[in-house]
């Protein structure tokens, strides 16, 4: 079994585990309906438009820190990211919505829920607990839930992020969804990372009309961001390497500012 296929079973069971509770369920809705304003993301808003990631953990990197999410988001804000990626699953990523919460009340640029989505109840949590945006991966989804969950999310007015690996996942995405589509550079199988995958994918994501295109994954330096820039993208996802960083605000500053100029 691969680590995706381990992390999407171990969601499943926590998630029957949720379901089952009405007051859980009730209490997202509430929550989800209640909040009645969400940030638009703008991949235009600034040069390079950069989604830095709070990530503690990876599958591919075991621990890599433990820090006070709220004090990396507001670092993030300013330092100048346009959007700021939260993890959110628990295992394997050492994410919490608990997260998403906390950095909702104190920031003030789009969140992204980053998870392995598999039921819409976990959409209902992403606008509960303060999400902007919700990233749904077309490897994980069947042909019903890819479209359904896109639709969901904006009708609850979260923005998709529907991330593809190759040309037939992208295939799929595009038949419901082109306003923002990202390509990982890392194979979640096998859990290997090759800028190439952008350099592929993403001039026929830009062909085919997708309106942001966003390149994930293995992006460290300038060279990359400039580099992927070449071939399409319009925003950079960013995580690793600015949790490995000692000061991840400081570093995602120096990558803006030596892209910028």
């Amino acid at each position: 079994m691969s680590v995706l296929e381990k992390i999407v079973e171990d969601k499943l069971s926590r998630l029957e585990e949720k379901k089952a509770n009405p007051s859980y369920r009730s209490m997202v809705k509430d929550l989800a309906l209640g909040r009645k304003e969400t940030l638009t993301f703008e991949c235009s808003a600034r040069k390079p438009c950069i989604i830095a990631e709070i990530k503690q953990a990876s599958p591919s990197e075991g621990l890599i820190r433990r820090v006070d999410p709220l004090e990396v988001a507001k670092g993030y804000q300013t330092a100048g990211a346009c959007a700021i990626s939260v993890l959110t699953e628990e295992n394997y990523f050492k994410g919490s919505l608990e997260f998403l919460r906390r950095i909702r009340q104190r920031v003030t640029i789009p969140l992204l829920r980053k998870d392995f989505i598999v039921d819409e109840l976990e959409i209902w949590e992403a606008k509960a607990f303060g999400a902007d945006l919700v990233l749904l991966i077309v490897k994980i989804l069947d042909e019903v839930k890819l479209r359904d969950f896109i639709e969901t999310s904006l009708g609850l007015g979260l923005t998709p992020l529907v991330e593809v690996f190759d040309e037939w996942e992208l295939e799929r995405a595009l038949k419901y969804y082109d306003k923002l589509v990202g390509v990982n550079n890392r194979n979640l199988e096998t859990l290997e990372v090759d800028l190439r995958v952008s350099e592929r994918v993403l001039p026929i994501m830009k062909s085919a009309g997708v309106c942001c295109a966003v390149a994930e994954s293995g992006i460290s330096t300038p060279k990359d961001i400039e580099r992927l820039s070449k071939a399409g993208a319009d925003a950079f996802l960013i995580g690793t390497s600015l949790m490995k960083d000692k000061n991840p605000s400081q570093k995602l500053k120096e990558l803006i500012e030596s892209v910028a100029n």
